[in-house]
């Protein structure tokens, strides 16, 4: 992890989310620091859904086959709104 300490504002606990350095990891840290996350397949790896299902504070948008863009307008509309 030090590579990734690329700049004096960065610190070692900004990356704890990264720690596993793997997939699951990675979708982790990006959920860590965003403002919604957002399903983009029906089947997501349950520790994800379960760790993303307990977050407060951030809108989630649930994978909807059916939907068209309307909800992420929706959703980037809230946000903007902020």
């Amino acid at each position: 992890m030090t590579k990734a300490l690329i700049h004096p504002s960065l610190k070692e606990k900004d990356l704890e989310p990264f720690k596993e350095a793997n997939n699951t990891a990675m979708f982790r840290g990006g959920a860590t620091y965003a403002d919604a996350i957002t399903f983009g397949a029906e089947k997501v790896e349950k520790k994800l859904l379960d760790e993303f299902s307990k977050v407060r504070g951030k809108k989630t948008l649930q994978y909807n086959p059916e939907s068209d863009l309307t909800d992420y307008l929706q959703l980037y509309s809230d946000l903007a709104a902020k």
